[in-house]
């Protein structure tokens, strides 16, 4: 029972630190950002730090890869080769994956270090829809590479521009929006195979 106790408290403390560094992200490259300065906005000690990060890197890593597990759950579960016509599915779960921990995503889209992340974000996930798509499709690699590119960079910056703006539309909305935009579109290009 202790145990639990301990591992929902560290839980808790490395959610903190994560959440604060995000916070901070967003007023400055992460390369200024000080384990002190957590600290003090985690309200937890230096040495609490340590006990869960080597370092500032540390977390970023711990949060870049955090993400990636979850938008490999996500397509994993998915079928993909139906969210090549109906992508509405996938991005009904990624909206459902955002609005657990909206504010932590409106601070991630909003730190200065956001490219670094996606770039690292957009390539596992590159990769990982490619393995996933190999030989279910009747498109060529290169080709099939160069759509995920466009799709996916046109994704995360209508997300990023959403969170940024007044939002006058749903998340459920725009993601509908979205799937539809992209499920025709790539109807179109395999149909034309």
């Amino acid at each position: 029972m202790k145990t639990n106790c301990l591992d929902k408290r560290c839980r808790k403390t490395r959610m903190a630190i994560k959440s604060c560094l995000m916070e901070l992200m967003c007023e400055k490259d992460i390369s200024k950002v000080t384990i002190t300065e957590i600290a003090l906005k985690a309200d937890i000690n230096r040495a609490t730090f340590y006990m869960h990060y080597k370092d500032v890197y540390h977390v970023l890593d711990e949060i870049e890869n955090d993400l990636i597990e979850k938008l490999f759950h996500i397509m994993d579960a998915a079928d993909i080769v139906k969210s090549l016509h109906d992508p509405y599915p996938l991005f009904r779960e990624l909206t459902n994956e955002i609005n657990k921990d909206f504010e932590f995503y409106k601070l991630l889209v909003q730190s200065k270090n956001y490219s670094n992340l996606l770039n690292k974000v957009h390539s596992r996930f590159k990769e990982r829809f490619l393995e996933l798509s190999s030989g279910a499709v009747n498109i060529d690699m290169e080709t099939l590479s160069f759509i995920v590119d466009f799709i996916s960079s046109g994704i995360t910056s209508v997300y990023k521009e959403w969170f940024c703006s007044n939002r006058n539309i749903t998340l459920e909305q725009l993601s509908l929006s979205l799937s539809k935009l992209i499920g025709n579109g790539l109807n179109a290009v395999l149909d034309n195979q």
